[in-house]
């Protein structure tokens, strides 16, 4: 026990988790994570880093924080500051509670005898801790002692419900289009989850009802909002609604609004190997009226062909107000552009031999839904570690050793054990204390 103890308290240990942990982090924050990016955004980072995008998909770096290994640098954190911690709750335990000498600190002889000067300094706020042949130990704010002590559990607590949430969390991202219903056994647009969480599935079947969304003047998006309709049966149902910035509590799981939206395009394709199939076909919205958004669809067609999409909200390229779409595909084979098709709802036409036909479209929105557990841990450990901020900033022991001696007076010791010179008026204060008792008798 002792080894594995030294061994998670060394230097190199320490320094070694504490390395490993920011390369981590600096990772996530480097590499896409594809649960916080769209997949057109993560295929057009893939596209632009090719060689850095095949390793991130062999080593799982667009999951780093469901990653075996990150829970890995967590667990070995968590026996790290665990064992720290017990080291620390014990130098505070002996600190609080066994006698010391103290060899150092200010000096002060008073005539007053050894009780009375431990009765006038308890009056000022000093605690006794303890006496041996006639000399008192007290200390003022002996709960300063703890403060470190306090830091560590904080941490421990922070970092072992982080790796609680790695290990049990379900995250869920749906891109529904309006009047979609996603039953709970449905598969995810994408999903994570934790080494020890099970499939992640909703309590019961949900529809997007609508799509609202309004821009600044310079495109931007103002606000978006989703109202989601909760069909537990019976008839019953559970109309609510969520918005950026807004988060939506069901049943214990957590729904936010994504910044993601556009529209999605119903097209009836035919075609070699396609007997008038419908396709939803999903755009993000323009970034400005004059510029389209762009998609590319590999599993539509088939035979090495490739469905190339791009869309305008307004078919006059003028604002994003007017809300009549152009929807134009292309399609590629062999590395070769085929042709393209401008299309407007009822419209249709062919390219090559697949023939097209564009029902309707309708808005879509982007739902991320987070199943966590250990959250309220993570927020008991900031509180912990305030708790011990406090006491080592600002509850700095202040420590006093009463010694008899022979002519009857006594020696006071004084010391403060952080911030000794912010406390220099204390001393003063507590001499002139002791010199008035001298002169009233």
């Amino acid at each position: 026990m002792n080894s594995i103890k030294r061994f998670f308290l060394s230097r190199i240990t320490v320094l070694c988790l504490i390395c490993l942990a920011l390369a981590a982090i600096t990772l996530a924050a480097l590499v896409p994570q594809s649960f916080m990016t769209s997949p057109a955004d993560m295929e057009t980072w893939q596209a632009a880093h090719p060689l850095l995008g095949r390793w991130s998909d062999s080593l799982g770096l667009h999951r780093i924080y469901t990653h075996p290994g990150f829970a890995f640098i967590l667990a070995g954190v968590v026996m790290s500051l665990a064992f720290s911690t017990w080291e620390q709750f014990m130098k505070a335990w002996r600190l609080s509670f066994a006698r010391r000498e103290m060899a150092d600190g200010a000096i002060l002889r008073t005539a007053l005898a050894g009780d009375l000067a431990t009765k006038r300094l308890r009056s000022q706020g000093y605690l006794p801790v303890g006496e041996n042949a006639g000399v008192s130990y007290l200390v003022r704010h002996p709960w300063g002692y703890w403060g470190n002590s306090l830091f560590h559990l904080g941490m421990v607590l922070v970092i072992a419900a982080s790796l609680l949430v790695a290990l049990t969390q379900q995250r869920g991202v749906l891109q529904l289009g309006e009047a979609e219903t996603h039953e709970p056994t449905a598969p995810w647009t994408d999903e994570e989850k934790g080494l020890l969480a099970r499939n992640f599935t909703l309590p019961c079947p949900i529809r997007l009802d609508r799509v609202t969304y309004s821009f600044w003047p310079n495109h931007g998006v103002k606000e978006v909002a989703s109202t989601l309709t909760f069909l537990p049966g019976n008839n019953v149902e559970d109309v609510r609604s969520v918005h950026i910035n807004s988060i939506l509590t069901y049943q214990g799981i957590r729904i936010y609004q994504g910044m993601e939206f556009g529209h999605a395009f119903y097209v009836e394709v035919e075609g070699p190997g396609i007997r008038k199939e419908v396709f939803q076909l999903m755009l993000e919205r323009q970034k400005a009226p004059e510029f389209p958004s762009y998609n590319r669809f590999r599993n539509v067609l088939g035979n090495d062909a490739l469905l190339r999409a791009k869309y305008y909200v307004d078919a006059e390229k003028k604002s994003f107000a007017r809300v009549d779409p152009l929807l134009v595909l292309r399609v590629d084979q062999g590395g070769r552009e085929v042709g393209q098709l401008p299309l407007q709802i009822g419209g249709e036409g062919s390219i090559g031999p697949y023939r097209f036909r564009l029902i309707r479209f309708s808005p879509w929105s982007r739902l991320i839904f987070v199943n966590l557990s250990g959250m309220p841990g993570v927020f008991l450990g900031f509180l912990v570690i305030c708790l011990g901020g406090i006491f080592h900033y600002f509850t700095p022991p202040r420590e006093v050793m009463v010694c008899p001696c022979p002519d009857g007076g006594s020696e006071i010791r004084w010391r403060a054990t952080r911030f000794a010179t912010f406390y220099t008026d204390e001393f003063a204060a507590i001499r002139a204390s002791l010199e008035a008792e001298e002169r009233n008798g």
